[in-house]
């Protein structure tokens, strides 16, 4: 999955990620990009959360007129991993939060399952959570799960 040597995704396990990622909601209506406040308003009913304003400005175009236009191109896992690097020691206490989306269903527990193990294996001193139906933005999404376990993890420091 992870090719140890380098610490980065194979193609063929980003490819997989993305397939089994699960069902993503409907695009956006022409209604819903009247406005980056409709946009917001789109995100609320299909996520349950929204995005800040500065986020949603960051992943889409606008027009002259206010109006939302072309979603901007993102370059995807393969750049960020192809980056990436292994840290072998964290010797101070961390915290970990694992976001489990809701859309992955089954697919992607394992390997969710098997990322949490590694970590927590790797790096003892950490307090490592899992939050079932959490979004990739986990502290707009589980926002009171974050905030708990942020001040029990911050109570416990000496």
């Amino acid at each position: 999955m992870v090719d140890t040597e380098a610490g980065e995704f194979s193609e063929k396990t980003l490819k997989q990620m993305q397939e089994i990622s699960g069902p993503q909601p409907p695009p956006p209506s022409e209604a819903d990009l009247a406005s980056f406040r409709a946009l917001q308003q789109y995100y609320l009913r299909v996520l349950g959360f929204t995005y800040p304003d500065g986020e949603l400005r960051q992943q889409w175009n606008s027009n002259p007129d206010g109006r939302v236009a072309k979603h901007r191109d993102f370059p995807g896992y393969a750049t960020i991993m192809s980056g990436m690097k292994k840290y072998a020691a964290i010797p101070v206490p961390a915290l970990a939060i694992f976001a489990i989306h809701h859309g992955q269903g089954k697919a992607l527990t394992p390997l969710t399952e098997s990322q949490e193990k590694a970590f927590a294996n790797g790096v003892p001193t950490a307090r490592v959570v899992r939050l079932p139906g959490a979004d990739h933005f986990v502290y707009l999404s589980n926002e009171a799960d974050v905030l708990r376990e942020m001040r029990a993890f911050l109570a416990g420091l000496h």
